[in-house]
């Protein structure tokens, strides 16, 4: 009883730490650019066209009903629905491709520190540990 009370507050203590993500996945050790367990990991280097390549996956993944438009029943409990949830411009709750699109190319720029069109593993947003 004494452990599940311990793992119960180590978990409730993570929580905040890890909503605070702004990555679609969880950690990992090697960025490789490719599908690790049905998940796509940022590259060390990432240019806008790729960027927006790995993306646009994980949006056709959320957009269940193949509508071209991730409602917020489909990102209630997705990986990666807070980050896109922030591309709904007229927030309607709906995030359709031109409003992804448009998000998208502005969270580059931001994350493009240098400005030389190539997003870095140390531009991005650290996850918490």
């Amino acid at each position: 009883m004494r452990s599940l009370f311990i793992a119960a507050l180590a978990v409730a203590a993570a929580g905040p730490a890890l909503a605070q993500s702004d990555f679609p996945e969880a950690p990992a050790a090697e960025m490789s650019g490719r599908p690790l367990g049905g998940q796509m990991r940022p590259p060390e280097r990432e240019n806008l066209a790729q960027m927006q390549a790995r993306m646009t996956q994980m949006f056709n993944r959320l957009d269940a009903n193949e509508d071209g438009v991730v409602d917020a029943s489909e990102l209630a409990n997705a990986r990666g629905g807070r980050m896109l949830a922030r591309f709904d411009a007229d927030a309607d709750g709906r995030i359709t491709r031109e409003e992804f699109d448009v998000g998208l190319a502005a969270a580059f720029k931001a994350m493009d520190k240098n400005g030389d069109g190539v997003v870095t593993a140390d531009e991005r947003p650290q996850r918490p540990r």
